[in-house]
């Protein structure tokens, strides 16, 4: 009986002995790696690999939104900024349309002179010197003075005209050629019997014909008006003193000038 016990315990004993070296054996084959070599080697590891330049580059792609929305922002500017001259002619062609995109266009009055008006005024008179070309018996003096006048009847006309509206115009509609949109039409309106004046200085063989253009001067402004929100008791009345001021005013003004200058 005590011998089977004994027994018992030898084997215990030597089942756990074993169980031990094993458990020794599975240890001796963990390797525990540093964390710092294993840090080392992804670094190397990616500076030797090649860049995978296959997926989107999410810095490159907010760049370039972001010079696509400048961009877009440039040419919004653009559209709402458009040639004073360009404008010009496109409401000598269709008058509607060019005095709706006048409006939009919230053009200055500086830089409608500058990019329009001055321009087409120099224009015509240096087109003065060319009736030289076809009458002999004209002189230089005599074309001098005649493009000065008329220079001078337009650059300080367009002053005059503002002056003048604010002074002979029914009060309720005054204001009007205070802003911006308001000397804006005088200056693309005198700005086309520039044009028209400087045709019929080119081509005096057609002056029959040219010298009815500053009519189609009048039917702009007439089409014009309804943009410059006048009272509508006051419409057609205001209508006709700013189509007789914008084509006389220059014109009288040339007749004084050439009455005071030597001739």
């Amino acid at each position: 009986m005590v011998g089977k016990k004994v027994a018992n315990i030898l084997s215990r004993i030597s089942y756990t002995s074993a169980y031990i070296i094993m458990e020794d054996k599975e240890t001796d084959n963990i390797y525990i790696y540093n964390e710092e070599s294993r840090s080392e080697w992804q670094q190397e590891n990616i500076t030797d690999s090649p860049l995978d330049t296959s997926g989107p580059n999410f810095s490159q792609v907010d760049r370039g939104s972001e010079d696509s929305d400048s961009h877009d922002k440039e040419s919004d500017d653009g559209k709402q900024s458009p040639s004073a001259l360009r404008l010009m002619f496109k409401v000598m062609m269709n008058p509607i349309e060019g005095w709706k995109s006048v409006r939009r266009a919230s053009l200055t009055p500086e830089r409608a002179q500058q990019s329009c008006f001055y321009p087409l005024l120099a224009i015509m008179a240096v087109s003065k010197f060319a009736i030289i070309a076809y009458n002999p018996s004209v002189k230089l003096p005599d074309a001098l003075v005649d493009a000065v006048c008329s220079f001078v009847s337009f650059f300080f006309g367009y002053f005059c005209l503002l002056i003048i509206l604010k002074t002979v115009m029914p009060e309720e509609t005054r204001q009007t050629f205070d802003s911006s949109f308001g000397k804006v039409f005088i200056i693309i309106s005198l700005s086309t019997l520039c044009l028209f004046y400087t045709l019929a200085d080119l081509l005096p063989m057609l002056w029959a014909i040219l010298i009815f253009l500053p009519l189609w001067t009048i039917y702009i402004v007439c089409r014009g008006t309804k943009f410059l929100k006048l009272p509508q008791n006051k419409q057609i009345s205001s209508t006709f003193i700013l189509c007789l001021l914008i084509v006389g005013v220059p014109f009288v003004l040339s007749w004084l000038l050439g009455l005071v200058l030597p001739s």
